[in-house]
């Protein structure tokens, strides 16, 4: 009973750290004229080789809205015109910010004050789930008839895992940081002691024009 409540905590926890998983509501805004301003836009900041879950649904029945899919190079993955739902599963190349846009298509002719108030009447929910938060337990378990136990575990390595990845990227972080400390530290270095040595030599330089100059003066 212990280990079943340590585990349970251990994978709370660990889910906390590194799952991804929102399910939200937006309306679509106007705000200006430009090719995309009409776009209402939500991002996402995923690692790269993660599993991608994209879905999205209008509240209102009847209802229908363009969407475009943008990675974090600015690519259009996915691409739906006038739907009431759409859904893209994808593994994500590259490490950065995606994006999901929801516009309307068919507005170029209101005008500024009609765009926003037709805008304003589309709704859409959007579920976005990436990592371990993408991964669909449930089905697996029913598919391969796993025990709860054994499903937990699974899903628990999966946690492990992407919070190791994480791991090793902070770690690599830290060590171009500790490099970057160790120049920086020499250049100072470097500079001190060329700041000391001009020091040095205009005081020495000094001395030996003041005693010529005294010489001179019949002073000395």
């Amino acid at each position: 009973m212990r280990a079943s409540n340590a585990l349970a905590l251990a994978l709370a926890t660990c889910a906390g750290m590194v799952s991804v998983a929102h399910a939200f509501e937006i309306d679509l805004v106007h705000r200006g004229d430009g090719k995309y301003d009409d776009m209402k836009c939500v991002s996402e900041d995923i690692h790269a080789n993660a599993v991608v879950l994209f879905r999205f649904d209008v509240v209102d029945a009847g209802d229908k809205v363009s969407a475009k899919l943008f990675d974090a190079r600015g690519k259009v993955v996915y691409e739906v015109s006038d739907a009431a739902t759409g859904s893209h599963g994808f593994t994500s190349e590259h490490e950065g910010v995606h994006r999901a846009c929801f516009y309307k298509a068919d507005l170029s002719s209101l005008s500024e004050s009609d765009k926003t108030q037709e805008l304003a009447k589309h709704r859409v929910r959007v579920d976005w789930r990436h990592g371990v938060a993408a991964s669909e337990w449930e089905k697996l378990a029913k598919a391969t008839d796993l025990d709860a136990f054994t499903r937990t575990l699974r899903a628990l390595e999966a946690d492990v895992r992407e919070v190791h990845e994480g791991m090793l990227k902070l770690r690599a972080l830290e060590a171009d940081m500790r490099d970057m400390n160790e120049a920086t530290n020499t250049k100072v270095a470097i500079m001190s002691v060329l700041s000391l040595s001009v020091c040095v030599g205009m005081a020495f330089w000094q001395i030996v024009y003041l005693k010529g100059f005294f010489q001179r003066k019949k002073l000395l």
